[in-house]
């Protein structure tokens, strides 16, 4: 016979006395209780996330919703891995060594276009933040300008907007594969070099160029605007973790609110992070990354943070179905999950 059962019992048969009563009751308190701890301590998930490069401001609010807290008080147990050019968050991913990755949409799309079932669960740059910057000086200030110039570019997904680019303008540049440096743009071996806002643009900045002395090409300015961090996971994953999945972007949400909202704090916490991953951490410049990333994460108007919009999907696909990089047909609605629905 259970506890309750023994109490409703006795009180029935009045086999008990008052002070007998009361020790029943406290030990059903403490029991309950106990069951309740339990409960809680069996609710919290333990999950691993990787980001697709080295622990910088790029990454500020997994960094502050893991050291804040956030994680924990939404029932999580996250272990940050520490990315970087040796390990494909991708490819991770695929392989289960990892349970989320950031990624970009574009790498995202050629993976599910190989039939490898992983859905964007969270989109956190709204805005492409890759640019082409030339030089004034170099007889260059429209787009038209860039016809048979030296063209510096990254390769694999940072090749692909350029490229639509050229293409949807009509001109031929002369590429010229870009290393980790911008040596080859500050030395005048080319006229256009490839950057990203948040990084190569300020080391640039930094390097003495005025940017009144600069062209830059947006891409989002010539309708071929690529969302580029967004949070990703696998299919089956998702099918049996739906609320792990939503509460996991919910709080890196408000990781990167907190983020934002304490620039100090995060900016010593990343230097933390950078130190023990064993990279440079230059503060000036973690500060103008954590900044452009406030700019990059705002939504459209009517929108929420977070949330891929179909338009861009859609124009994600359609620049990736005819530059070649995948084949298939792929729907928005097969392919992302909103954190704001309800599981």
């Amino acid at each position: 016979m259970h506890s309750v059962e023994k109490f409703s019992y006795f009180v029935l048969n009045k086999k008990i006395n008052f002070y007998q009563m009361n020790k029943i009751l406290i030990a059903l308190i403490i029991s309950l209780s106990t069951l309740s701890l339990f409960s809680q301590e069996k609710k919290e998930s333990s999950i691993k996330f990787l980001p697709h490069w080295i622990p910088q401001a790029q990454f500020a609010g997994f960094i502050m919703a893991a050291e804040k807290g956030i994680y924990k008080k939404h029932g999580l147990n996250v272990e940050l891995l520490t990315g970087g050019p040796t390990c494909s968050s991708m490819d991770w991913l695929v392989e289960r060594k990892t349970d989320f990755c950031a990624a970009w949409l574009s790498s995202a799309l050629q993976f599910r276009d190989k039939n490898v079932k992983l859905i964007n669960i969270g989109q956190l740059i709204q805005k492409s933040a890759l640019m082409l910057i030339a030089k004034k000086g170099r007889g260059i200030n429209t787009l038209k300008d860039l016809n048979g110039k030296k063209v510096a570019m990254w390769q694999q997904d940072f090749r692909i907007q350029p490229d639509a680019l050229f293409k949807k303008y009509g001109l031929d540049v002369k590429a010229y594969p870009l290393s980790e440096t911008q040596n080859i743009f500050i030395r005048d071996v080319v006229d256009v070099t490839s950057v990203m806002l948040y990084n190569e643009f300020h080391l640039l900045k930094n390097s003495g160029y005025d940017e009144g002395d600069l062209v830059i090409f947006r891409f989002q300015d010539y309708d071929l605007n690529f969302p580029e961090d967004g949070i990703f996971v696998l299919e089956d994953f998702y099918s049996k973790n739906e609320e792990v999945c939503k509460t996991f972007v919910n709080a890196t949400l408000e990781g990167w609110q907190y983020a934002f909202n304490h620039e100090e704090e995060t900016l010593q916490l990343v230097k933390k992070y950078l130190t023990k991953a064993k990279y440079a951490a230059n503060e000036v410049h973690q500060r103008w990354m954590l900044r452009q990333m406030k700019i990059l994460y705002q939504p459209s108007e009517g929108q929420k943070i977070g949330e891929l919009r179909e338009s861009d999907f859609n124009n994600v696909v359609k620049t990736l179905k005819e530059s070649g990089y995948i084949k298939q047909n792929i729907l928005y609605n097969e392919f992302y999950r909103s954190p704001y629905e309800k599981p």
